[in-house]
């Protein structure tokens, strides 16, 4: 087995390195966008609108603004354009432990990421005055301009001692910040809470400490600094919005929509789909960014779906495995293409099998650390049975098994009504359908133990606004199930292995119209949990999670009243 040009020593090394690269937070190389795939993304987002990058874990997404950082900041000499990056996850920890007061939250998460900025700013001090220090002409106007930005820095939350700056050990949140925010972005009847009463913690710093200045002053000290150091534009790359309550998430948005869109600042946000909060509309006014409006949606999840579009899908996977191989041991892959007398848009096929390629590409649902996870563990495989020149279905099979297990199967047996539902799709559309795909009436999209499933990826979101040829003018969409989780349920290993793709309806889409999971299968499965009961009016079922039901006690099919219990309102 050594002779084989994929399993020699110094493959085995790239490939156990290649662990390393699976989460873009711990990449060492010198450069995110040499590594990153996807030129078109980075293209589309490259711009100035206010974006949401949206994408299950793994998808990409800090890659992807870290790419963008390195893109934009590379040019700053052409077009003057500053880019700031911030993990959200560094500044949760930050916040009082015994926090529960949305707004208090928002105001502090805004101070820390104007912190992040004022920071990376003063970094580049000299390099944005653009001036040289050594020539006594420009002595002076150094001098002015330096003094002026380094007090508006540090206006912004730093805190300098003559030399550097720093940030301070606490930052503090006034209560006329809070009362505005609560005024502006008031979501009921109801005062705010953390006005008042224990859990108010906002002070003043008192008179000896420099006073830091107040959210409501933000965007002119902002735009200031911007003129200051003759910027063309700021743009603050936010990575793990959804790791933020989704009530401070609202209200951070609004703090950004009032201190930002008049000047010339930016926000690209990543965030996951079904955990993120962005803006409502009330009676009064729309809070928080609005979609199409404020800001733009880039969803990354459907962009290489190999059931709907296989040459990108490949192309896209060839180039990741290529550039990240490449920044590990560029020889050994020279050394690999050379033996299987390929190019380089070809080192997937050195890698897989041709009936293994198309699983892998399938089983990996368009998600980069998914298929980065299958690859690794199936070439284990591979080294391990000493049997095949490249990666085959077997192999494949098991790594998949063994990574549902380890990564996701704890996630969902956690959540007993998702793990149920699971089961019974898994059952009726694997077990009795014999396909992997399957269509779902759209008024089921948002229901929340369904996105649960998308979020856990063990149920992929293939199209949406799909047909059926039996219900003409419904709207459908087509999902997958992730087949690494059917050991772990009801369908035994010898029935797995005898269903192949060619049996499951995995090659085109077309051929899953008529597999679909109507009315009675969800109305069965919810009731049968309890989320739903027999309408006293229409006897068809009402879901209890529908917000008709849940404010008005309405019936979600009939919308006729419902007394407290199920019985007939008044």
């Amino acid at each position: 087995m050594q002779n084989q040009p994929l399993t020699r020593d110094r493959i085995r090394r790239c490939i156990k390195k290649l662990s390393d690269n699976i989460r873009a937070e711990n990449i060492s190389y010198p450069s995110y966008l040499e590594l990153y795939s996807g030129a078109e993304n980075l293209e589309n987002i490259d711009n100035k609108n206010n974006t949401v990058i949206y994408g299950r874990r793994g998808s990409g997404k800090t890659h992807l603004l870290r790419a963008l950082q390195e893109k934009i900041n590379g040019r700053s000499e052409e077009d003057r354009h500053l880019a700031v990056y911030l993990d959200l996850r560094r500044v949760i920890p930050l916040l009082p432990s015994d926090a529960s007061d949305p707004e208090l939250d928002a105001l502090l998460i805004f101070k820390h990421v104007l912190q992040e900025v004022a920071l990376q700013i003063a970094a580049d001090t000299p390099a944005l005055l653009g001036l040289n220090e050594f020539d006594p002409v420009n002595t002076l106007a150094i001098r002015v301009r330096r003094e002026r930005l380094e007090q508006l820095l540090q206006s912004l939350y730093l805190e300098y001692d003559g030399r550097s700056y720093s940030k301070p050990s606490r930052l503090e949140v006034t209560e006329e910040e809070r009362r505005s925010l609560s005024a502006d972005a008031r979501l009921s009847a109801q005062p705010s809470v953390g006005i008042t009463g224990a859990r108010e913690v906002a002070s003043r710093k008192s008179e000896q400490q420099q006073r830091y200045v107040s959210v409501l002053e933000v965007s002119g000290i902002l735009e200031q600094i911007i003129s200051t150091a003759e910027l063309g534009r700021l743009f603050v790359l936010l990575d793990e919005w959804s790791e933020v309550s989704l009530e401070t998430q609202l209200l951070l948005a609004e703090l950004m929509k009032k201190n930002f869109s008049a000047i010339a600042v930016s926000v690209k946000i990543a965030a996951i789909p079904n955990r993120t909060n962005l803006g409502i509309k009330t009676d009064k006014k729309f809070i928080g960014l609005e979609d199409g409006g404020d800001i733009l949606s880039y969803p990354l999840d459907l962009r290489y779906v190999f059931e709907v579009n296989k040459l990108q899908t490949r192309g896209f996977f060839n180039d990741l495995l290529r550039r990240h191989l490449r920044a590990i041991d560029g020889q050994a892959v020279d050394d690999l293409l050379a033996a299987d007398k390929r190019g380089e848009d070809n080192l997937i096929n050195c890698f897989f099998a041709n009936v293994a390629l198309g699983e892998v590409l399938i089983a990996c649902a368009g998600v980069p650390r998914d298929f980065m996870n299958l690859t690794i563990n199936a070439y284990d495989k591979l080294l391990l049975t000493g049997n095949g020149a490249r990666i085959s279905v077997k192999h494949l099979r098991s790594a998949n098994h063994e990574w549902y297990e380890s990564d996701k199967k704890e996630q969902v047996d956690k959540h007993p009504v998702e793990r149920q539902l699971l089961g019974a799709i898994v059952q009726e559309v694997i077990g009795r359908k014999k396909s992997i795909h399957f269509l779902v009436p759209e008024k089921y999209s948002q229901n929340k133990h369904i996105l649960n499933l998308i979020d856990f990826r063990v149920m992929h979101l293939r199209r949406s606004g799909y047909s059926h040829k039996d219900h003409s003018g419904e709207g459908y969409n087509v999902y997958s199930i992730d087949y690494g989780c059917y050991n772990s349920l009801n369908i035994s290993k010898n029935k797995l292995e005898s269903l192949s793709f060619d049996s499951l309806a995995g090659k085109d889409l077309r051929d899953v119209r008529r597999i679909s999971l109507e009315e009675p299968f969800f109305a069965q499965f919810f009731m049968s949990v309890g989320e739903a009961f027999p309408c006293p009016h229409c006897r068809r079922p009402v879901d209890t999670s529908h917000l008709a039901y849940k404010k008005q006690r309405l019936c979600n099919n009939c919308f006729e009243s419902i007394a407290v219990g199920g019985g007939v309102g008044a």
